[in-house]
């Protein structure tokens, strides 16, 4: 099972300093176990997303291992008969510029940004949303995050209109200010 987890290493790609290795791929495995053991939400992080400078080979080093960890995460759910029961987001916080700076990195960008979105008995297989040629601007169908939120609690059986959580000062909250789930993938 680890071997099927670790990526073969690759000595002549680029690694920055804060960079996760070969091993860090195990973080899957063991969100599929956490899964398995009952725990409702997993999150895992991936440092070196953050390519302000050298922006190019820093991704041909991640990448590769983020694909081998989703492919193996993936993959063991399905065979598990789990991947209906687990929704998989894959997204960061904010996109990156389409021009790339001085030190060949990109920058935040946050007026478009990446998701991949997989099991959870979504239709999956499709892309959403259109940009310009730089992906710079969005120009067609548009998802936000609190659309990618309502999708997720939608597969959770919770509906963000009607379930409120108490703030501190004691006034009910509700999950989501707006957003619907994606219909393409519900």
């Amino acid at each position: 099972m680890l071997e099927r987890y670790t990526p073969a290493r690759t000595p002549e790609a680029f690694r920055f300093y804060t960079s996760e290795d070969e091993t860090s791929v195990r973080k899957f495995l063991l969100a599929r176990r956490l899964v398995e053991a009952g725990v409702r939400c997993v999150s895992i992080s991936f440092s070196d997303f953050d390519t302000h400078s050298k922006n190019f080979p820093r991704l041909r080093q991640m990448l590769p291992l983020v694909d081998h960890g989703l492919y193996a995460l993936v993959t063991d759910l399905d065979e598990r008969g789990l991947l209906d029961d687990v929704s998989i987001v894959v997204w960061g916080e904010f996109g990156r510029t389409p021009k790339i700076n001085k030190d060949g990195g990109r920058d935040h960008w946050p007026a478009v940004g990446p998701a991949l979105l997989a099991g959870g008995g979504m239709k999956v297989g499709q892309v959403l949303g259109v940009t310009d040629r730089y992906a710079g601007t969005v120009v067609s169908r548009a998802v936000s995050y609190q659309d990618v939120f309502a999708t997720l609690y939608h597969n959770l059986g919770i509906n963000p209109a009607t379930t409120t959580l108490t703030d501190p000062s004691g006034r009910p909250q509700h999950l989501l200010d707006h957003g619907q789930p994606i219909r393409e993938l519900v």
